[in-house]
């Protein structure tokens, strides 16, 4: 397209004069809508330039966006409508980022087969473009079935050029007015569906101040606590918290406050308002500021009352089973008679004797008990008295031998007696005294001696010898 603009002619300084104070009027006008101030645009600029139609459109996509129209109503173009690009005069003003100007479009070869001529006719045409933010945003347009015979004035084109620069001031106010207004739209969204899950949350919700001050609290931390809403926003959490576990919560939010970490888990006691004490799982997460200063805490209280007991059920439960094993564990390898290792505990032990024996190369003594002439006891003061003075034995020998050898009965009146590092001389000792302190028992019917049998493992022997 070419431009044509008469530099020649020049408009009386009255009229510039008006033009400045339109331009002016249209500016600190208060319009109500952003399609109001278009309408002012576009009727102001129709009625100082003489142009038939003016037009506001938005380009993106190669595609033109009629944004306000006024004038236009024989070519039934209306706002909304949406051409291609390359259909329109508006082309030029794009691709050259320049006002264009035509005054005669029917005279020109070229230009009288444009889609706008003949569709509409429009002879005459001049459009600045629209800049928002260093971009071209769109077009503001004037056109005329009417040519224009002397062309176009400077003073016209640089008037347009100062609507466009206006209008452009415009639309990025009002596209910034709406961003704001979105912005403004979704933070009342979220802060209503933050609220809206604050309140409605099954487990105990808080916003807390830096300082331990409730600011904010739901109804499951109210049912936790035992406090009304009102209460709880009377005091700090530190108030409510048991003293065993105030410290450590006290170190985690202080180390929060730091920045050494950015929140923290703990499992705690609260007291309750009755003065009783429920358990809580408290997770914590700190909000700052842009500059970051600490504006709140964000606590989350999961009541886990019921768990813990039940935790201190199943413990209970696990330590009397384990209890009840050990228990099943001693009556297995006790003889319960004499309350001695049986014969099977007391060869495991002696298995891991000459085990010991075998790795360290130290003496072991093994000494083989029978009472003498038990079965006659047995049949002159009956069995009562049998098991009284194996019980009596068992005790002596425990009493005489303390911590220096492992005793078990073995059998029947048959008892066995493991001295580990022992040597044949200390072993017979040992044997010698048993054999005295078992025959000084005087609370049996009768006497009751012992027979022993001393087996010595010497140095560097193993199982086999």
């Amino acid at each position: 397209m070419t431009k044509q603009v008469n530099r020649t002619a020049e408009d009386h300084p009255d009229i510039q004069t008006m033009r400045l104070r339109e331009l002016h009027r249209v500016l600190v006008t208060a319009h109500a809508a952003p399609d109001a101030a278009y309408a002012d645009f576009i009727d102001t600029g129709r009625r100082i330039l003489g142009m038939e139609i003016g037009l506001i459109s938005r380009i993106a996509d190669n595609r033109f966006h009629v944004l306000a129209i006024s004038g236009g109503e024989a070519t039934g173009i209306r706002p909304g409508d949406i051409f291609p690009l390359s259909d329109t005069y508006c082309a030029d003003v794009i691709a050259s980022a320049s006002s264009v100007t035509l005054d005669r479009v029917g005279l020109d070869p070229v230009l009288c087969l444009h889609p706008v001529y003949r569709s509409f006719g429009l002879e005459s045409y001049i459009a600045a473009p629209v800049w928002v933010k260093e971009r071209i945003y769109g077009t503001l347009a004037f056109m005329d079935a009417r040519p224009r015979t002397d062309g176009f004035r400077g003073s016209e084109v640089e008037f347009l050029e100062m609507m466009a620069t206006a209008l452009g001031r415009v639309v990025e106010r009002d596209l910034t007015e709406r961003d704001r207004l979105l912005a403004e739209k979704r933070l009342d969204t979220a802060a209503r569906l933050f609220g809206t899950a604050f309140d409605q949350a099954p487990i105990g919700m808080a916003l807390v101040a830096p300082d331990g001050r409730f600011l904010k609290v739901n109804r499951a931390l109210c049912r936790i606590c035992g406090y009304d809403e009102t209460e709880l926003l009377a005091i700090d959490f530190q108030q409510i918290t048991d003293p065993d576990h105030l410290q450590s919560d006290l170190a985690l939010l202080q180390a929060v406050l730091r920045g050494e970490r950015t929140d923290y888990r703990i499992e705690k006691r609260y007291i309750r308002k009755d003065g009783g004490r429920v358990w809580v799982e408290l997770s914590v997460s700190l909000v700052r500021d842009d500059d970051g200063a600490p504006l709140y805490f964000v606590s989350q209280i999961q009541d886990i009352d019921d768990k813990k007991a039940l935790l201190a059920e199943l413990e209970r439960r696990q330590t009397e089973v384990e209890q009840a094993n050990h228990r099943l564990e001693r009556l297995a390898a006790t003889d319960p008679l004499t309350g001695l290792a049986n014969r099977r505990a007391f060869m495991a032990q002696f298995e891991s004797a000459l085990d010991r024996h075998a790795a360290t190369g130290r003496w072991l003594c093994l000494l083989l008990i029978d009472i003498d002439h038990f079965k006659a006891f047995n049949d002159r003061f009956g069995h009562p008295a049998g098991d009284a003075a194996l019980s009596r034995v068992a005790a002596a020998m425990t009493g005489s031998l303390g911590e220096n050898g492992i005793v078990a009965r073995h059998g029947g009146e048959e008892f066995a007696v493991l001295l580990p590092e022992t040597d044949p001389e200390a072993g017979y000792a040992l044997a010698e005294r048993l054999r005295c302190d078992i025959a000084r028992l005087r609370d049996l019917p009768a006497p009751v001696t012992i027979s022993i049998g001393l087996g010595p493992c010497p140095p560097g022997s193993g199982q086999d010898d």
